[in-house]
C-alpha cells in the first residue's frame, strides 16, 4: 500500500510544480526582444533602401536635366560646321560688294538694268544675312575695342592706342554667343 500511495503521490503531481524548466523560463521576455532587435534592424534597412531610393531618384532627374541641357546645346550648336563653312562665301560678297565701282553707286551712264541688278545682291545680301542672323550667326564688332583673345586674332600690331583694335581686316562670328571665328585684326602699339 505504500508502493500504492507513493505512486499516487507521483501521478497526482501536476507537472508544473516539478523544478522550473530553465529553458522556458523568460522565453517570452526573450522572444519580445529579439522580435524587437529584429524590427529595429529592419526599420533601419527600410530607412537606408529610402534614402537609396531618393538619391537614385534625384540623380535620375538630374541626370534628366542634364540630357535636355545637352540636346538643346547640341542642337543650337549643330548648324556651326556649316556656318563655318559659309562665312567665307559672306566675306567675299561683301568684299565684293565693297569694291563696286563709284559709278554704279550713282546713275552715271550705266544701263539701269545693270544698277537694278547691282541693288537685287545687295537686297541678296541683306536678306541672307537677316536669315543666318535669326538662326543665331551674328558679326560682332571690334573695331576701337578693346583686345579680347578670345574673339580677336592679332596679325600685326601698328601705331596707335595700345591694346585697341585699329583696323579690322576680317569679321568674327558667333553663334549664339560663342566665337565661330575670331575677328583677324590689327592692334594698337605705343611706339618708342
Amino acid at each position: 500500500m505504500k508502493e500504492e500511495k507513493k505512486s499516487q503521490n507521483q501521478v497526482q503531481k501536476p507537472v508544473s510544480d516539478s523544478k522550473k524548466d530553465p529553458k522556458t523560463d523568460g522565453e517570452p521576455a526573450q522572444r519580445i526582444e529579439e522580435l524587437e532587435q529584429a524590427n529595429k534592424e529592419l526599420t533601419d534597412q527600410i530607412k537606408r533602401l529610402t534614402e537609396v531610393a531618393s538619391r537614385a531618384q534625384a540623380e535620375l532627374q538630374n541626370a534628366k536635366i542634364r540630357m535636355e541641357k545637352e540636346s538643346t546645346e547640341l542642337r543650337k550648336y549643330a548648324s556651326a560646321t556649316v556656318f563655318i563653312n559659309l562665312i567665307p562665301t559672306i566675306d567675299n560678297l561683301q568684299r565684293a560688294l565693297k569694291h563696286l565701282p563709284k559709278e554704279l553707286e550713282k546713275d552715271g551712264g550705266i544701263p539701269k538694268e545693270f544698277l537694278e541688278w547691282t541693288k537685287g545682291i545687295v537686297v541678296l545680301e541683306q536678306q541672307f544675312l537677316k536669315q543666318v542672323g535669326e538662326m543665331g550667326l551674328r558679326r560682332f564688332e571690334s573695331l576701337g575695342k578693346p583686345v579680347d583673345h578670345e574673339r580677336h586674332e592679332i596679325l600685326m600690331a601698328v601705331p596707335g592706342e595700345a591694346g585697341k583694335v585699329i583696323e579690322v581686316i576680317e569679321d568674327g562670328y558667333e553663334l549664339h554667343g560663342k566665337v565661330l571665328r575670331p575677328a583677324k585684326v590689327k592692334v594698337g602699339e605705343e611706339m618708342k
